[in-house]
């Protein structure tokens, strides 16, 4: 499939992903554009009804079946079983589905393939629109994202945020409850505000009637909305199941190292935010032993059920996880037994490592070494069963968009990440050699020696959880015209959940580098933690695991000094809170009917995290931190960055160039630190700051 748009450039800022730095190009959609992302826009509002559309769709759209048009498909054969397990067994919104059972997985599979593989935009338009009538919603917008990702003629295509297509994941139901009267009461005492029904409701976190436990305490970083899509998009990038098209072959860009890192990096973000709360180290997940930290939620699904919690010193060794216990034993001695016939040690190994734990499609044998995530995953889910096939209810450990709101998160996969430090340490040690830049040296870092976080309100539009009316003809109201279907008697109306989020004040850095020659090189730069929750000073041998990677840029030193200045706003990853529902709307609607110009870039791309999470909260009278600086010799990749994608519009997921050198992730730390003093060279440098933390009351903007 091919691009299917011309798209002019204009300048503007852009955070372009994949570890570089911002560019400063966009692009603005053309008319082709402009009327795809219209029929994305509608098939995503108020996905639980079928019969709300106002833009008006041809009767073959409402009549369609797929199997009777196999010839607009590439690869007919491919749909065949899912033909037939659809016809045989239909998947409702009356099931509930999660892509880590065996059975729901194939449709998953089948539906992704379906749109995947439809030869045009006509066809893929109405396969969607007979997915959005007939298939269970949940599992039409997992395989509607993924094909967002990977079809060629969907590249810049913008879906709304995830916590706006699905709220029932994201906010409680008290919220979702609440939002349900003001529409039940026709917005009684609620004023118009550019002819739309504007409603702001404080939404509150689960601990917001109590503590369950301590770590239920950090509840604003648990149930971050933005920091919870982005770990549903990651794994949307990567979905275990496939090994990615021949054009976006996932093991190109090391999916199984990405894993790892990812899910250590997780960890570490995890223990920066424990310690400014002054909670210790990550337990480990004991299946045998009751587990501390109990879990409510306060979530409930679109039907009203609402999600089972867990109580504290919950044990999960019982007769119904006896299998998947037994299961991880046999798989966790495989891989270790893996581990230490290892002879060789390099990327590739990690990245073997990686797919051999989720017992992805690259695993390189699938059936031998099972998939410990996934298994893992059923653990916690406690076996609760339900359902005629037997299935346990899918918990929110079932579901990535759910996943890292339970504190367990992080225990299992302390224990899934574990594994990678035991491969490491039959890794040699890096020596000081191997971490020196000869002839560079950094003569000296300057930024704050305080930095600054606070907690501010942030808005997300949760129309969508409100049922809406049919059509209602001759309506008056231009964006409801236009296809947006939140009305109520035909005036537009727009519920927001507005919350308490962590954000930090800007800062920047300066590194002063002397070269003896010019050169390219990377910098990187890291947070970890000083102290422990005592106040000790924890030793690099000890601390090398909790290095939090925030930046990592690729720049050119001049023989002499050169002056490195980067703001936090340039970091690498980092992105921009998404755009409201409503908002796209109203920019698509302008676009399409007057000159306004619809942008497309990465400022909120979705494989980025949102740069509110970067700095942990700190604490009022302060918490040291520590900066980590490194400049090293630029590596090469194999494949120029950029190769086979445009940055401007795309993450280039499966491309093998996402990525700015060719290092392994998480070099210098990703090796245990026997020997603290092979960091004693001229190119790393330690730099402490202290973290404040202002509560709303005494925050200045």
């Amino acid at each position: 499939m091919k691009s299917f748009t011309a798209i002019a450039v204009i300048s503007v800022a852009l955070l372009a992903l994949g570890c570089h730095a911002k560019h400063i190009e966009s692009k603005v959609a053309d008319k082709d554009f402009l009327g795809k992302q219209k029929f994305v826009f509608d098939m995503l509002q108020h996905i639980y009804q079928d019969d709300v559309f106002v833009s008006e769709y041809p009767a073959t759209y409402a009549e369609y079946k797929p199997w009777d048009h196999v010839g607009d498909y590439h690869h007919p054969e491919l749909l065949e079983h899912f033909f037939e397990l659809w016809q045989h067994h239909p998947f409702h919104d009356d099931q509930v589905w999660s892509v880590m059972y065996e059975r729901h997985e194939e449709y998953a599979v089948g539906l992704v393939r379906l749109f995947y593989f439809a030869k045009n935009w006509e066809t893929f338009q109405h396969a969607v629109f007979w997915a959005r009538q007939h298939v269970n919603k949940q599992l039409f917008v997992y395989a509607f994202t993924v094909v967002t990702i990977a079809r060629d003629d969907m590249q810049g295509i913008i879906l709304p945020a995830h916590y706006e297509i699905h709220p029932w994941s994201f906010f409680g139901g008290q919220t979702l409850e609440m939002a349900e009267h003001y529409k039940m009461h026709g917005f009684h005492h609620v004023k118009k505000m550019d002819n739309i029904y504007n409603v702001v409701l404080k939404s509150n976190y689960s601990n917001h009637y109590g503590n369950l436990n301590y770590d239920h305490e950090l509840a604003y970083f648990l149930e971050d909305v933005g920091f919870n899509s982005f770990y549903y998009y990651y794994n949307l990038d990567y979905p275990f199941w496939t090994k990615g098209s021949e054009h976006h072959v996932l093991n190109k860009d090391r999916r199984g190292e990405l894993y790892l890192y990812t899910h250590w990096q997780l960890l570490a973000r995890w223990y920066l935010e424990r310690l400014s709360n002054d909670m210790g180290e990550v337990p480990t997940f004991n299946m045998y032993e009751p587990v501390a930290s109990g879990y409510y939620s306060a979530l409930r699904s679109y039907n009203g059920v609402p999600d089972w919690h867990r109580d504290n010193h919950h044990s999960f060794y019982h007769e119904h996880n006896i299998e998947h216990i037994q299961e991880v034993e046999l798989y966790t001695q495989r891989v270790m037994d893996w581990i230490h016939k290892n002879e060789k040690f390099d990327v590739e190994v990690i990245n073997q490592l990686g797919n051999i734990i989720q017992g992805n499609a690259d695993s390189i044998d699938k059936k031998f070494y099972g998939s410990l995530d996934k298994e893992y995953r059923h653990i916690v889910n406690g076996g609760h069963q339900v359902g005629k096939h037997y299935e346990s209810f899918p918990g929110r450990f079932m579901h990535y968009d759910t996943s890292l709101r339970d504190p367990l998160f992080y225990e299992v996969y302390k224990n899934l990440v574990g594994h990678y430090w035991h491969l490491m340490e039959t890794f040699p040690e890096y020596k000081k050699h191997d971490y020196e830049f000869e002839g560079v040296k950094i003569d000296a870092v300057h930024m704050p020696e305080s930095l600054t976080t606070y907690f501010e309100y942030f808005d997300a539009d949760i129309s969508n959880a409100v049922n809406v009316e049919p059509v209602v003809q001759d309506s008056h109201d231009s964006l409801y015209s236009f296809g947006r279907n939140s009305h109520y008697n035909g005036v537009s109306y727009v519920i927001k959940a507005r919350q308490h989020r962590l954000n930090h004040k800007p800062f920047e850095f300066t590194l002063d580098v002397s070269a003896d020659k010019a050169q390219d090189a990377i910098v990187k730069v890291f947070i970890g933690p000083k102290y422990d929750e005592h106040g000790h000073v924890i030793p690099l041998e000890h601390n090398y695991q909790n290095f939090f990677e925030l930046d990592h840029f690729k720049v050119h030193l001049d023989a002499g000094v050169t002056h490195i200045k980067r703001n936090s706003g340039d970091f690498f990853i980092w992105v921009n809170d998404r755009t409201t529902y409503l908002e796209l709307y109203q920019k698509l609607m302008d676009a399409s009917v007057s000159d306004y110009k619809f942008k497309l870039d990465q400022s909120e791309a979705h494989c980025g995290v949102p740069n509110r999470m970067m700095l942990p909260k700190g604490k009022k009278g302060g918490q040291v931190y520590q900066f980590f600086y490194m400049v090293y010799p630029f590596h090469e990749t194999a494949v120029a960055q950029y190769t086979g994608y445009d940055p401007i519009i795309s993450c280039g997921i499966g491309h093998g160039s996402r990525y700015v050198d060719a290092l392994p992730f998480g070099f210098p730390f990703n090796r245990p630190v026997k020997h603290d003093y092979y960091f004693d060279v001229h190119n790393f440098k330690f730099f402490d700051v202290k973290i404040f933390h202002r509560d709303e009351h005494t925050n200045v903007a």
